[in-house]
C-alpha cells in the first residue's frame, strides 16, 4: 500500500503545481483525486473553483494540457484522462 499513497502523493502535487500557476484557478479550495490502473496508467480528476470572469473553457483546455505534460515528465505514469469539474466560480473581494 506503501506504493499506492507515494504514488497518489506525487501526482497530486504535480498537478497542485500545475494550479497554484494559475490566476484564474483557486487552488486552495480545489480538490484533486487520482485514480490508478495498472502499475504505469492514471486518471486525474480537478473540481475547481475558479475566479468569476476567467475564461473557463480555455483555461481548462490549457490547465488539461499542462497537467498531461508534467505528469508525464516529472513521473513514470501515463495519464489515460484529466477530468476537470468547475465545482464554483467566486467574486475576488476587492481591497476597499
Amino acid at each position: 500500500m506503501w506504493r499506492y499513497d507515494a504514488a497518489y502523493a506525487t501526482v497530486a502535487t504535480v498537478v497542485m503545481m500545475c494550479l497554484k500557476e494559475r490566476l484564474e484557478i483557486v487552488s486552495e479550495e480545489s480538490t484533486i483525486d487520482v485514480q490508478f490502473r495498472g502499475l504505469d496508467r492514471c486518471t486525474v480528476t480537478v473540481a475547481l473553483v475558479m475566479k468569476s470572469g476567467a475564461p473557463v473553457v480555455s483555461v481548462c483546455k490549457e490547465v488539461q494540457k499542462e497537467i498531461v505534460e508534467e505528469i508525464r515528465m516529472l513521473t513514470p505514469f501515463v495519464v489515460e484522462h484529466v477530468h476537470l469539474i468547475v465545482k464554483k466560480l467566486v467574486v475576488e473581494k476587492t481591497n476597499a
